[in-house]
């Protein structure tokens, strides 16, 4: 699937698993797209935190963010089955500036 979204942040960590000793590795993207769903308890654009490939964290450090992308995801299987996101890849589209408040 594709997307146009605005990445606020991209991540990358590094812990060592309690259970396993193993050492994990990824990237995290923070994202909002523009799905919005308003609420009486509610209003904006919630973001949301996706796992990511070094490539993409490297394609998003190399153009910076916040800024507009265009992104590929797809599905895998989380914990206990549930489907997770993840970015494949993130094309740079244009960079993204807030507004100077006057």
């Amino acid at each position: 699937m594709s997307e146009t979204v605005l990445i606020l942040r991209a991540q990358k960590y590094e812990f060592t698993s309690e259970k396993s000793g193993e050492i994990i590795k990824g990237c995290n993207v923070f994202y909002i797209n523009d799905y919005q769903v308003e609420t009486d308890n509610a209003v904006g654009d919630a973001p949301m935190k996706v796992t990511a490939s070094d490539e993409v964290f490297t394609e998003i450090k190399k153009h910076k963010a916040p800024g507009i992308y265009e992104i590929g995801t797809r599905t895998k299987p989380g914990k206990e089955g549930q489907a997770t996101v993840v970015v494949t890849q993130a094309k740079f589209v244009k960079a993204f500036t807030l507004a100077q408040a006057r």
